[in-house]
């Protein structure tokens, strides 16, 4: 969120004035305004704003104060699991903020100031590492404006058991509720919406990148992984718990292995595994002007050839 000033004398970066916006809106909404706002350093880059907006949003409607950038420094743990507080006013299942990218996933650590803030989460349920905190104050509309802050991106909220309904979705509904809109219950993700696909690869053949795209049916361990045509495992592209999402995944393969050297031209194959399913399809690297190492090199079908019919 950006404060509407340019990027010198504390100001944001991005120029549009969302803090402005925000400020407007819990302020003269009429009918309980809410506003939530999650994401990795979120609180650090709003401790550096000195716009009007930033501020006002600050002193009057969420007060806080940041604690650490880096939520591991205080847990030691990269990917923590969140608790939630049994004093906040909704309190929905435990889950995983899911870290480890260097430049992003350092999930903040935020602490309330002032009489009407609190705590709703904590990482690692450590009373020192607190994930999020919320705020109910009176604003000029004679209501009630709510403002929920997490230090850590919704998107990358992880399950902590496998089956529905996901934990994002309970967390996102218990906060609709929190600032008083109406929501039925969540029962479960239609199985329907979901099937275990592996997609071509595009453009293939390719030099020197392309993309796989794919999709899981349900929640647990995925991994998708590149090999040569001798069986040997090349690269490992994913290794990790995911839950299926309607635009499914793509991941892009650079052509190098998993120790950072470029892989020659030739056939490979790229194999996704999840529970209860397991793919494996077929691509070619093609170099130009390098004709592909391995039987291509045999006497046969010219190199032109080769590649039209692969």
């Amino acid at each position: 969120m950006g404060d509407g000033g340019t990027p010198s004398g504390g100001s944001s970066a991005e120029k549009s004035d969302d803090f402005g916006l925000c400020y407007t809106f819990l302020d003269q909404h009429p009918d309980n305004p809410g506003w939530a706002y999650w994401g990795d350093n979120v609180v650090v880059d709003w401790s550096n704003l000195t716009g009007l907006g930033a501020v006002n949003v600050k002193s009057i409607y969420m007060n806080h104060v940041l604690i650490t950038g880096d939520q591991a420094t205080i847990t030691g743990i990269i990917s923590p699991k969140v608790w939630p507080v049994a004093l906040c006013p909704w309190v929905p299942e435990t889950f995983y903020a899911f870290g480890g990218c260097p430049t992003i996933n350092r999930f903040d650590a935020v602490n309330p100031a002032g009489p009407s803030s609190a705590v709703s989460h904590r990482y690692n349920n450590q009373a020192n590492a607190p994930a999020a905190v919320y705020q109910a104050t009176a604003n000029a509309a004679g209501t009630i404006a709510r403002f929920h802050l997490a230090g850590f991106a919704f998107n990358f909220i992880r399950d902590d058991a496998v089956g529905p309904p996901m934990d994002r979705v309970n967390y996102l509904r218990h906060t609709l509720v929190w600032f008083h809109n109406i929501l039925g219950t969540v029962v479960g993700i239609d199985p329907l919406a979901f099937a275990n696909t592996l997609e071509d690869n595009y453009p293939n053949p390719f030099n020197p990148t392309t993309t796989i795209k794919y999709s899981i049916a349900s929640s647990g361990h995925v991994s998708l992984k590149i090999y040569n045509a001798a069986g040997q495992l090349v690269r490992t592209l994913v290794n990790e718990e995911q839950a299926p999402r309607a635009e499914g995944f793509a991941v892009t393969w650079d052509g190098t292995s998993n120790n950072g050297q470029s892989v020659a031209s030739g056939v490979y194959f790229y194999k996704l595994a999840t529970q209860g399913y397991s793919h494996t399809n077929k691509m070619a690297l093609l170099k130009l002007g390098v004709p592909p190492a391995g039987p291509a090199r045999r006497a046969g079908p010219s190199w032109r050839e080769l590649r039209i019919r692969v």
